[in-house]
């Protein structure tokens, strides 16, 4: 929501630049209050730089760039795909376990989710930039994945790698990457835009602040003590907030292949996440 907020008033990108910018100052205040150190050995910084772009920078370049074509609502259903494209890039690894048949149901039935959603979108009537804003979000979701895969190998104890100092860095990757993407394709905002808008500013100092600050450091610590697969099923909320909020502040209705979208991506997720507790309640329920 806030980011829609964002993109109807300034570019795409360069929103995604505030946003991002706006958690490093939070985070410097923070970890300096806190007396962190966020030195880290030179030969893990660009892995730490990379994790950074595929975490934030990216996923943040798909997800404000195709926001201005489509609703907050379609977004958050993309958004709750993550756990699903983590999944499967999951299986690349030779250290994936217990990869269950229940699990590869729940995969299929995500993916199935996805399909009905793009169905409406493939039809030559449709608006071409509503695709383009849904295709942008669905790489976003697999940025996504392919982030948390490798901040799980990189959190894992065998680098020794300090949690705050991995976050700084990431976020600062993210910065410089999503500064020179808004200086080569944009034009800036005047000032005076920027001043006499306060909703620009509400948005981006609640993105920054509760949506990536607090935020990446409540998620890469479920990332540490979990795993990327398991730590990614916080997203499955978010489908549904989004549609709630997107129809409270846009009046926007959710199309019927919208809501059996949701549907199918949440159950499938659930399969995904949580297969053995999921078969007990259906033997509680025999």
């Amino acid at each position: 929501m806030a980011i829609k907020a964002a993109v109807l008033y300034v570019p795409p990108f360069f929103a995604a630049m505030l946003r991002v910018g706006l958690a490093l100052v939070f985070l410097t205040l923070l970890f300096g209050f806190l007396k962190k150190s966020v030195a880290v050995p030179f030969n893990l910084r660009w892995r730490i730089w990379i994790m950074g772009l595929f975490s934030q920078g990216i996923p943040f370049f798909f997800l404000f760039y195709g926001e201005q074509f489509i609703s907050p609502g379609l977004a958050g259903i993309l958004n709750g795909t993550v756990p699903i494209w983590t999944l499967i890039f999951s299986l690349i690894s030779p250290q994936t376990r217990n990869f269950s048949f229940f699990k590869c149901i729940g995969l299929l039935t995500g993916l199935l989710g996805i399909c009905v959603i793009f169905w409406p979108l493939l039809n030559l009537s449709t608006n071409h930039f509503a695709l383009l804003g849904t295709l942008s979000l669905l790489l976003m979701a697999i940025s996504y994945a392919i982030g948390n895969l490798l901040n799980q190998r990189m959190l894992s104890d065998q680098t020794k790698l300090d949690f705050y100092a991995n976050i700084y860095h990431q976020h600062w990757a993210s910065l410089i990457f999503l500064m020179l993407v808004s200086l080569l394709f944009e034009h800036w905002p005047s000032s005076s835009l920027l001043l006499h808008k306060p909703i620009i500013w509400i948005a981006s100092i609640y993105m920054g602040l509760f949506s990536t600050a607090i935020a990446w450091i409540i998620y890469y610590h479920l990332i540490r003590e979990w795993d990327a697969v398991r730590a990614s099923a916080v997203m499955y909320i978010v489908p549904i907030m989004a549609i709630f909020w997107d129809f409270i502040f846009f009046h926007n209705r959710p199309q019927w292949t919208e809501g059996l979208g949701v549907i199918a991506i949440l159950l499938g997720v659930l399969m995904i996440q949580w297969p053995k507790n999921l078969l007990k309640s259906f033997r509680l329920v025999k």
